[in-house]
């Protein structure tokens, strides 16, 4: 993953595939931070964008989602 892509949790992926809503957020930073996450993300919310870092491993690209 990089800066710029466009990322979801993974185990959303059986919400995504029925076209419920899900989670949507953009990475925004890499790098190695406390607690084993290695990004951070903007999560798109319904008053202003949250910054969080996570871990890779827990996300999935929106593209490959198809």
């Amino acid at each position: 993953m990089k800066v710029g892509d466009l990322v979801t949790y993974a185990f959303q992926l059986p919400r995504w595939r029925k076209g419920e809503s899900v989670h949507v957020g953009l990475i925004v930073e890499t790098g190695k931070y406390t607690g084993n996450c290695d990004v951070k993300v903007s999560w798109m919310g319904k008053r202003k964008a949250e910054v969080r870092t996570e871990g890779s491993q827990h996300l999935a690209l929106v593209p490959d989602l198809s």
